[in-house]
């Protein structure tokens, strides 16, 4: 099962996952990530991991990947959960490859947004991110 989080930032996106993940969390989770990526020059995740015990089917969860112009758009993913699986966090690692993955328990799940929030030096809309030059560009009337 999945939910996606209300989170107030606008290039951050979280995804809560519980159970045993099925398809549908599957094409639910890609829709998210693309979605925010399409929105956002670069766009942060946080997932939180609640008793996720199996995903099904799972030639489906083994072939998590992404167009590879947008794996260096997400720059931070944080992980949080008390019970997280290696073979989940690899996972993590190569849907994401150019991202800084860092793992959070339960407890830290504010420590994990706040370092999601923090430090986001390129062009973008969000925390920490500075305007586009490009962005708002207008050509002016000759005279």
């Amino acid at each position: 099962m999945h939910e996606t989080l209300d989170l107030p930032d606008t290039n951050v996106f979280g995804v809560e996952f519980s159970g045993t993940l099925t398809e549908d969390d599957y094409d639910a989770f890609v829709s998210t990530i693309r979605g925010a990526l399409e929105q956002h020059t670069t766009a942060r995740a946080l997932l939180v991991m609640d008793d996720v015990d199996d995903w099904d089917p799972e030639e489906r969860w083994e072939e998590l990947s992404f167009d590879v112009r947008h794996l260096s758009d997400l720059d931070k993913v944080a992980v949080v959960g008390d019970d997280l699986w290696d073979t989940w966090l690899e996972k993590v690692g190569v849907l994401f490859p150019m991202s800084e993955i860092r793992t959070y328990a339960e407890a830290d799940r504010e420590e994990a947004l706040e370092w999601i929030r923090g430090d986001m030096e390129v062009p973008g809309v969000g925390p920490g991110s500075v305007a586009d030059p490009q962005a708002g560009a207008q050509d002016q009337d000759d005279e």
